[in-house]
């Protein structure tokens, strides 16, 4: 569609201030932008876009950890930053079939929306479980009780092969595919509180102002007794390396989550005792 395509180079406060006056004008574009790039049109998002509720898409590649491109490419800050703007929703798919649906969803809807998706080839796992995206809702993969693993986008895989170790550990975890970060489904969030205890949010965003703060955030306001463990990047710049080489090093693979929770369910049980 080349009369529908505008290539306005390496200006991205541009593209969105030039995105917000389409949708002025009656159009519904998208701003494909990569994750750590739209980080230098932060105002423009904020004061061009969701200010005046305008309904922008904004697809976001390379969200979290890019591998090769080194620390100035790490997509590791959307989710914070996003998250501030009223009016915006923030959307992550857990596999292509999803992002495809969250696609058509942003298109369709009302507002600022962003889809982040990771950088690579999208992940196949749960293809049957395509359920249809509604604003705010979740999507429960496996009920378990007890601990419930909430996570968001490219670490629903995580969460799935990390509940597989939990149960020949004899754990039988929740998995949550948030699918929103923002709105984020408190009702969902309300019923686990009734029998899950232990809550761990899995993010490929730094843990300041991202998901698991605002999850865990609510958790505690709602029970004081829960425990919530966030599983993200820590206040540091991410090097270069593979993505499943800085999972493991920075405690976001499946083994890693699998064993932290292990660990910590042993240190309840002794406190229980």
């Amino acid at each position: 569609y080349p009369d529908r395509l505008f290539d306005v180079g390496i200006a991205e406060q541009h593209a969105v201030t030039f995105a917000a006056g389409l949708a002025l004008g009656g159009l519904v574009p998208v701003v494909a932008i990569y994750s750590s790039f739209l980080q230098r049109a932060v105002d423009q998002v904020l004061q061009d876009v969701c200010m005046q509720n305008l309904h922008v898409v904004f697809a976001l590649d390379r969200a979290g950890l890019v591998g090769g491109d080194g620390e100035t490419h790490q997509g590791c800050f959307d989710l914070s930053y996003l998250s501030m703007m009223p009016n915006m929703k923030i959307l992550a798919p857990k596999n292509k079939w999803e992002l495809a649906d969250m696609l058509a969803y942003a298109i369709e809807t009302e507002g600022p929306v962003a889809v982040r998706y990771p950088r690579g080839t999208a992940w196949e796992g749960l293809g049957s479980q395509r359920n249809e995206i509604r604003t705010g809702q979740a999507e429960v993969i496996r009920l378990g009780s007890r601990v419930a693993l909430l996570a968001v986008g490219s670490m629903v895989q995580t969460a799935v092969e990390a509940a597989g170790y939990l149960e020949a550990g004899g754990v039988c975890p929740t998995v949550v595919n948030m699918r929103f970060v923002k709105p984020m489904d408190t009702d969902l969030l309300d019923s686990l509180l009734k029998s899950h205890f232990y809550f761990v949010t899995l993010e490929e965003n730094v843990l300041c102002g991202g998901f698991g703060e605002q999850a865990g955030g609510y958790l505690c306001e709602k029970n004081r007794q829960v425990y919530v463990d966030k599983i993200g990047i820590r206040d540091r710049f991410i090097s270069q390396g593979s993505p499943e080489q800085l999972k493991q090093e920075l405690g976001m693979d499946a083994r890693s989550v699998a064993r932290r929770v292990l660990a910590r369910l042993g240190s309840q049980e002794e406190l229980d005792r």
